[in-house]
C-alpha cells in the first residue's frame, strides 16, 4: 500500500511539524506546495513569513520522501495541482492533508488496513476540532458527515478538479468504479478522526478569518468575529464562555443560519503523540501569540 501525502501551506508553523512527524512513516510521498494565494500577493507577501520554510528545510528526511514546491499560485486549486505533478505512478491512494492536522499512529496503522481491504475510491474523515486552546473541540455542524474529504485512490496522471471541496479528476474515469466511505462510516469502523489544531492559535485564527471574510464564505462570517468571539472566550472564564456561545450558538465564525450551531466541548482524550511531546512548547506558543492581542 503507497500513500503520497499532498500539503497546502502557507504561514502554517503552528503543529506543521508535529503533522509531518505523525504521518512521515506511514508516506511513500509527501508532497507540498507552499506559498500565497492572490489574497495574501496583493499584501505583498511571495512566501512564508514565519517558521513554515525553516521546518520544511530541517526536516529529517532520511528516506528521501518529501518533496518541495514553492511559488505563487491563483488560488487553492492551483496550489493543489502544483504537487500533483510530482505523484510517482505507483501511487495507490493520495491523502489530502492540512498542516494543522495530526494522526495517532495506531489511527494511521488501522486505516492503512482498512483502505487495503476496502478498496474505496474516497474517504471522508471526522473532525474533531481544538478551539482557543488544546483543552476544548468543536461539536455541532464541525462534526457533520464528509466535512472533511481526505482519501483518494490514485490513478497515474491524476489531478485535483477543486479544492473545496476536494475532487480528483481522474486520466481515466471510466475505468473507476466509485465506492465512497464517508467519515461515519469510517470512525463507526475503526474509530478513525483527525485531531484537527484549527482554531488554536491567536496567529492562525486570526488569518483564518480574515482570509474566509474576505475571500470565501464573505457575508456567512461573524463580522469582527476575532475580536467579538474568539478572543474573549479564549481569555474569559467559563461565564464569559457560556455568555459568548449562548449568543452566538457556539463559537465558528459562520453566522448560526449559514451552517447551524458549533458549541464547545471539554476534551476528554489523548492527543496524538508528537503533540503530547511537545505540548510544553505548544502551548508557550499559544500565550505568547495571545500576549500580542490582549489590552492590558
Amino acid at each position: 500500500m503507497k500513500i503520497a501525502f499532498g500539503m497546502i501551506v502557507f504561514e502554517g508553523d503552528y503543529v506543521l511539524k508535529e503533522c509531518l512527524e505523525q504521518v512521515y512513516p506511514f508516506a511513500s510521498q509527501i508532497l507540498i506546495a507552499e506559498g500565497p494565494v492572490k489574497y495574501w500577493q496583493d499584501q505583498g507577501r511571495m512566501t512564508s513569513l514565519d517558521r513554515t520554510n525553516e521546518i520544511l528545510k530541517s526536516f529529517p528526511d532520511p528516506e528521501n520522501k518529501i518533496e518541495i514546491t514553492h511559488g505563487q499560485f491563483s488560488e487553492k486549486d492551483d496550489q493543489c495541482k502544483a504537487y500533483m505533478d510530482h505523484v510517482n505512478d505507483d501511487i495507490d491512494f493520495i491523502w489530502n492533508l492540512d498542516s494543522d492536522e495530526v494522526f495517532k499512529s495506531e489511527d494511521l496503522e488501522s486505516v492503512i488496513k482498512f483502505l487495503e481491504k476496502e478498496d474505496p475510491t474516497s474517504v471522508g474523515v471526522q473532525s474533531l476540532s481544538f478551539y482557543g486552546g488544546f483543552d476544548h473541540h468543536l461539536t455541532g455542524f464541525e462534526m457533520n458527515t464528509d466535512n472533511f474529504l481526505r482519501i483518494f485512490k490514485y490513478q497515474a496522471g491524476s489531478t485535483w478538479l477543486t479544492h473545496r471541496p476536494p475532487t480528483i479528476k481522474y486520466s481515466f474515469p471510466d475505468s473507476i468504479v466509485k465506492k465512497h466511505i464517508n467519515s461515519k462510516q469510517l470512525y463507526e469502523s475503526i474509530g478513525f478522526q483527525m485531531y484537527h489544531y484549527s482554531y488554536v492559535f491567536p496567529d492562525q485564527v486570526y488569518k483564518k478569518v480574515n482570509y474566509y471574510k474576505s475571500e470565501v464564505s464573505k457575508q456567512n462570517c461573524i463580522d469582527n468575529y476575532f475580536n467579538e468571539i474568539y478572543l474573549p472566550w479564549t481569555t474569559g472564564d467559563d461565564n464569559d464562555k457560556s455568555i459568548i456561545e449562548s449568543k452566538y450558538l457556539g463559537v465558528h465564525e459562520f453566522k448560526p443560519f449559514s451552517r447551524g450551531d458549533c458549541y464547545t466541548k471539554k476534551f476528554e482524550g489523548q492527543h496524538p503523540e508528537s503533540i503530547t511531546s511537545n505540548m510544553e512548547n505548544l502551548k508557550n506558543n499559544f500565550n505568547n501569540q495571545l500576549l500580542k492581542y490582549v489590552k492590558h
